[in-house]
């Protein structure tokens, strides 16, 4: 039997998602566009909605668009979405209401480019192949949805997993990004949480940073800050190829100095660390 490894992620609706949904920041690491502004979700019943989206400094949301593809479906606090990507920024959706049971559809036509789904919430339900409730979860796939095909010894995870916890104190200002396309590509540029440009601040809107890896190796960067958001930009190029920098990689920057942060980079980094870097 094939095994599909197209990568998946999910989300429990919530009445707060109607204006739009965040993608998790692990998963932009499939995601290859380097600067993603449209998209296109697809249910089974054929349905198609054309969305936008945007980024912020925590990642990328699906945004205009997605009230319509939530009200069309008419989605209920606690039903559970599952989005696999099957690449060129179109996602198919399969809605579950809460017993776990995948809802039967119909599909009206309300336009040229787009289609409505009318699920049917009668008591015909038939249960899904694989029940999304369920903790056995398939053997190819994380619960966090992300596809698991690269195996390794016991001893270098707790070898990774002990380097990385020597990382992580609570006494050290920092914080831990997972690289998207657009952080290592010809976008090349990196958000800065708020809290985190605060301590970097010397002016309004520009202040230059010292980033040093573990070799010693220093760069000078800039970081803007604009209305909005707070950027890595002038100098991170040069990072980027320096340590040669790769989408899905981790960089956990800490603050050693005034205006000197200290740079790890974790090329195959544990499910702990890129749930970290989702938070952060």
């Amino acid at each position: 039997m094939k095994i599909d490894n197209r990568p998946i992620f999910y989300k429990i609706f919530r009445p707060t998602f109607t204006s739009e949904l965040r993608i998790p920041a692990y998963f932009l690491r499939h995601i290859s566009e380097e600067s993603p502004e449209k998209a296109t979700l697809k249910c089974l019943s054929g349905g198609i909605w054309n969305v936008k989206l945007r980024y912020d400094e925590d990642g990328l949301l699906i945004h205009n668009g997605w009230d319509k593809f939530q009200k069309n479906n008419q989605l209920e606090d606690g039903e559970f979405l599952v989005f696999r990507y099957n690449g060129g920024l179109q996602f198919t959706v399969r809605i579950f209401t809460k017993n776990g049971l995948e809802r039967e559809v119909k599909s009206t036509a309300t336009g040229k480019n787009q289609q409505a789904s009318v699920y049917d919430r009668g008591s015909k339900h038939k249960r899904p192949a694989k029940y999304p409730f369920s903790s056995k979860f398939p053997e190819q796939t994380r619960a966090n949805g992300e596809n698991s095909t690269e195996r390794e010894t016991p001893r270098k995870r707790a070898a990774v997993d002990k380097a990385e916890e020597g990382l992580l104190t609570p006494n050290i200002r920092q914080f831990v990004k997972c690289l998207k396309g657009y952080n290592v590509n010809k976008s090349c540029f990196l958000y800065v949480p708020k809290s985190f440009y605060e301590q970097l601040m010397k002016s309004d809107n520009k202040t230059t940073v010292v980033l040093r890896n573990s070799e010693e190796k220093e760069w000078k960067v800039n970081c803007i800050g604009r209305k909005g958001y707070r950027a890595f930009c002038g100098g991170w190029r040069q990072f980027v190829s320096g340590n040669k920098l790769k989408e899905g990689y981790v960089c956990v920057f800490q603050l050693v100095n005034a205006n000197e942060l200290k740079v790890s980079v974790f090329d195959n980094p544990s499910e702990s660390l890129l749930k970290l870097a989702a938070e952060r």
